[in-house]
């Protein structure tokens, strides 16, 4: 390891699991292509993980997991939130863990293949865009409430035909919120659209009820 890289190691890297060149070179005053070249240097000795062009993580930090990257995928702006089967998943709504990591933004975007995991996006309306806060004490990404993810999950499935229509066994439980999930159903402006979601709230409320 070069003096330069070691620096970055030393005085950066351990306080966070997810960085960009840009944020390292900040902190250490280096040129970004000094950077750049620094971490390669690191990635190259296995002791962090090039996720994307300019995003790197250390997958040895105890704080990283692939939803860590989330906030990091926006180029700044926190346009995106982590949802449907990934935030059910979470909540325990759910008890299969998906292979993917389901993001909801106001754009769409392609899937996204890197070595930490890989990341699905799915495009809500701006109106519909919130119920999400940042999870857990240290807020590393922003997360659906559990009713917000469920809707999200019927609403895209909604729209997008059988996406979503065989959802793995759901376990709502006593402190989910049936009001807010109607709530959340109300605000969908198209009444062909709200009348689908609604439709699929019913039958998933019928079926967890058996």
């Amino acid at each position: 390891m070069s003096k330069t890289a070691r620096a970055i190691w030393t005085r950066f890297l351990p306080t966070t699991p997810v960085f960009s060149t840009q944020e390292v070179a900040r902190v250490t005053g280096a040129q970004s292509s000094n950077t750049s070249r620094d971490l390669a240097r690191l990635a190259s000795e296995g002791l962090i993980t090039r996720v994307r062009r300019g995003l790197w993580a250390v997958q040895g930090h105890p704080d990283f997991s692939p939803l860590a990257v989330v906030p990091h995928l926006f180029d700044g702006e926190k346009t995106g939130y982590v949802s449907i089967l990934s935030a059910l998943s979470l909540h325990g709504l759910i008890e299969q863990i998906p292979r993917r990591v389901h993001i909801v933004s106001e754009k769409q975007r392609p899937k996204l293949e890197t070595p930490v995991g890989t990341f699905e996006f799915h495009r809500i309306s701006g109106t519909l865009f919130s119920g999400f806060k940042p999870y857990g004490s240290l807020g590393l990404f922003d997360i659906a409430s559990p009713e917000k993810a469920m809707f999200d999950t019927l609403y895209i499935s909604a729209r997008k035909g059988k996406r979503y229509s065989h959802l793995p066994e759901v376990s709502l439980g006593s402190e989910f919120s049936k009001s807010a999930m109607d709530g959340w159903i109300a605000k969908v402006s198209d009444p062909r659209l709200r009348s689908a979601v609604s439709s699929r709230w019913e039958e998933l409320e019928r079926h967890t009820a058996e």
